[in-house]
């Protein structure tokens, strides 16, 4: 169950793919792959923590606001 880390083009730490012309999240690829759509109005939360890791078993659709929690930004420390 290790991460899988993505080694192409990234920006801030997340994995970047061209997909038909459009540039999207690796891991939301990843997801959309081997777990299914994304339901409208969730996010993919890393459950490991790593933002290039995009291991469907690592990843998670979430509310905005469940994503915020989860992390250790400013919003979710107050």
């Amino acid at each position: 169950d290790g991460c899988w880390l993505w080694t192409g083009a990234a920006t801030g730490g997340y994995g970047r793919i061209k997909v038909e012309g459009r540039g999207m999240a690796a891991h939301r690829v990843s997801f959309e792959l081997f777990v299914g759509p994304i339901p409208e109005g969730h996010q993919i939360d890393h459950l490991c923590g790593n933002p290039a890791c995009v291991y469907p078993g690592h990843l998670e659709a979430v509310t905005p606001r469940v994503n915020t929690l989860r992390s250790t930004n400013r919003a979710a420390l107050n």
